[in-house]
């Protein structure tokens, strides 16, 4: 009886030593050896990991070419490529990973990073969710900055360009500031100074889909 007792206590201890485990799923890069670099715990016993690199800038920590995925499970969640950074921060039961954007918002419309995209994940009914939002006041263009934008544009040259790329994202900035005519101007853009390739038509097709995102979870036809 007591032989039978020990194996029992031993196959327990074993069974709660393998829950415990949180390795990055199998094709997740990292660099800490295959272990999370952070792992996050829920009240419902659940836990969340991060598996990807970091990089330290001063007091600023940031996330990238990481993947979020379920402990109990080894799921990815959902992943962030080598182009995205984010600062990740657990709020009483929820995490929050946002994305941080170069946005036109300093001085003479300098880019400048700032978190912008967010993503919160909890726990319902045993099962992860999320929901995206954008964080408000952000950009917040002056009228005057607004037309500045405008008049940015209206000197562009036909020749595709890097400047292309930066007026595009100050009528991004200007349209949700609240200039429907930075918007037209907006969309024209592809059509008036493209085709774009390259390094460009990344860069343009990261903007549109943020400006496209914007409307969604704005609910902007």
């Amino acid at each position: 009886m007591k032989t039978v007792f020990v194996c029992s206590f031993l196959l327990l201890l074993a069974c709660c030593i393998h829950a415990q485990e949180c390795n990055c799923p199998p094709g997740i890069n990292n660099d800490n050896d295959g272990k999370p670099l952070k792992v996050f715990a829920f009240s419902n016993s659940h836990r969340l990991g991060i598996c990807g690199y970091l990089t330290v800038e001063g007091a600023d920590t940031t996330y990238t070419q990481f993947a979020l995925f379920d402990c109990a499970t080894g799921n990815n969640v959902r992943e962030w490529s080598e182009d995205k950074s984010c600062k990740i921060e657990k709020v009483k039961d929820s995490l929050f990973i946002t994305d941080i954007y170069g946005l036109p918002v300093g001085q003479s419309f300098s880019t400048i990073p700032r978190p912008f995209y967010v993503h919160k994940f909890f726990f319902k009914n045993d099962e992860v969710k999320e929901i995206e939002s954008f964080k408000k006041g952000v950009v917040r263009y002056s009228h005057q900055q607004i037309e500045d934008a405008i008049a940015e544009y209206k000197k562009l040259t036909q020749n595709a360009d890097e400047q292309t790329i930066h007026v595009a994202n100050m009528l991004f900035c200007a349209y949700i500031s609240g200039s429907e005519d930075a918007e037209g101007y907006f969309n024209s853009i592809p059509g008036k100074f493209g085709p774009f390739d390259g390094v460009l038509s990344l860069e343009w097709d990261n903007i549109f889909t943020t400006y496209q995102d914007w409307k969604n979870l704005n609910n902007i036809k």
